[in-house]
């Protein structure tokens, strides 16, 4: 992939908070988990960072019937585009679950965490694949 990396989000319409968030994710991660720099021009490697989806479900029920434990899950897909030109779509989910008060309310705080904690769980998927595939060494 090289040593300087460009990472670049779609910013959704339906989540926008939540999708910037996925842009700063992705830069830390290109510089903590990769060891890579980021860069902002003529850059070799891009990747291009989807929100495809995400969704939050209640799993569990206490015994009044109201929702205690939630899921969180984000689906992202992303294209990279190595230094040699090479174009690699992966596509990659994350959850997260948590657990609230009965009969509580979920705020767009909570959501939001949550969402940001599935993200980084889908993150990490990413860059396991990326080191199975061997993509992010140097040819």
């Amino acid at each position: 992939m090289g040593n300087e990396i460009k990472a670049k989000v779609k910013i959704s319409a339906e989540n926008p908070r939540e999708t910037i968030f996925l842009k700063d994710a992705i830069n830390d991660a290109v510089y903590s988990s990769l060891g890579k720099n980021l860069c902002y021009d003529n850059c070799k490697t891009v990747i291009d960072i989807i929100s495809a989806s995400s969704s939050l479900t209640p799993i569990y029920y206490d015994e009044n019937g109201y929702p205690v434990i939630y899921r969180m899950e984000v689906n992202i897909k992303a294209e990279i585009t190595d230094k040699n030109g090479r174009l690699r779509i992966y596509s990659v989910n994350g959850s997260y679950d948590f657990k609230v008060e009965s009969n509580s309310i979920l705020t767009d705080q909570i959501k939001l965490e949550a969402y940001k904690k599935a993200s980084i769980n889908a993150l990490n998927k990413l860059f396991a694949k990326l080191t199975k595939d061997g993509a992010y060494y140097d040819n």
